[in-house]
């Protein structure tokens, strides 16, 4: 639930770096869209030592990942999306190459199976993640594109549901429908503002060509 403060960091960051301002309408989706999310985890909430560790790296790893997507946001104005992708995954590599060398943890040792799991990893939430939203931010803003995360609880819940035969509570239902409901309206509202951005562009184009054309 931690990871679905990530949009909320990143609309602090961005008014705060950037000044970028968000609508009420905006921030009211978001929210209402947060409040599903915890609906849909309430069942695995507690409170112990380990909770408390794993919180705080849930924290900090939301931190980084907002931080992440800021950056990109400038970076890929000025470059490649791609090319932005393969600079975050070599460091990436670097620091995991790192800690494995520090900790102990070995490089190759691992059976078939688990160098199966290896290369979804690589492949799904890699290729189709991370370099998918790194190519979104030359289109968006960081926080729409966080916004995806939200949706992760739902899609999980339900393939569990369906591959696993795991029982959802009334709770998780109303979670999901409100996650829905919180991204379909900021994504409404972001479209509007972007439609009437557009309209606004286009005026001034069309008035920067009367101008001249009167002075003749």
């Amino acid at each position: 639930m931690i990871m679905a403060l990530e949009p909320v960091f990143i609309m602090i960051g961005s008014f705060l770096l950037y000044r970028e301002r968000s609508s009420v309408s905006a921030i009211a989706g978001l929210g209402v869209a947060i409040v599903g999310v915890v609906f849909i985890g309430w069942g695995d909430i507690g409170l112990s030592q380990d909770n408390l560790k794993g919180d705080l790296l849930s924290i900090f790893g939301t931190a980084a990942v907002a931080v992440h997507l800021m950056i990109g946001k400038k970076l890929v104005a000025r470059m490649p999306s791609y090319l932005y992708s393969l600079i975050v995954f070599i460091i990436a590599g670097a620091v995991f190459a790192l800690y494995n060398l520090e900790t102990g943890i070995a490089f190759f040792d691992y059976p078939p199976k688990e160098w199966g799991i290896f290369a979804l990893l690589a492949v799904v939430p890699t290729v189709f993640g991370h370099i998918l939203f790194n190519w979104l931010l030359q289109y968006t803003s960081a926080t729409t594109v966080s916004m995806n995360i939200l949706g992760e609880p739902v899609g999980a819940s339900i393939l569990a549901y369906l591959l696993l035969g795991e029982r959802l509570t009334g709770l998780q239902w109303g979670g999901g429908v409100l996650v829905l409901g919180g991204l379909a309206c900021y994504l409404y509202v972001g479209a509007r503002i972007a439609t009437r951005e557009e309209e606004r562009q286009r005026s001034y184009a069309q008035d920067a060509q009367v101008l001249p054309e009167n002075a003749s």
